[in-house]
């Protein structure tokens, strides 16, 4: 079969985001899968469009439970104690441990 045959077989829906996305690859049990199937079946939306929403309510839900005066640059300051005075000045000194030029 000429490429071009098969070419014109593809039953593939190929879709262009114009969104910043990812692809990425993600195992899911069975059940979980058969379940989303059956809703994109009955017209709830694309598989990927219920997965994403998925996503949504989790990161949602664990942000919610986070403290409101959470702040991880704060809370990582001071973490390191000691260490060079003049680190931020001869940063590429300590990190690629090269002699320090002016």
């Amino acid at each position: 079969m000429s490429d071009l045959n098969r070419l014109s077989l593809d039953n593939i829906r190929h879709t262009t985001y114009t969104l910043n996305m990812i692809r990425t690859q993600v195992y899911i049990p069975d059940d979980k899968y058969n379940e989303l199937q059956l809703m994109t079946a009955m017209g709830h939306g694309t598989f990927s469009e219920l997965f994403r929403e998925g996503i949504d309510e989790v990161i949602k839900k664990k942000r919610a439970k986070q403290p409101k005066d959470f702040d991880a640059l704060k809370d990582f300051a001071g973490i390191l104690k000691g260490g060079p005075k003049d680190l931020s000045k001869n940063m590429d000194y300590y990190l690629y441990d090269e002699p320090y030029q002016k």
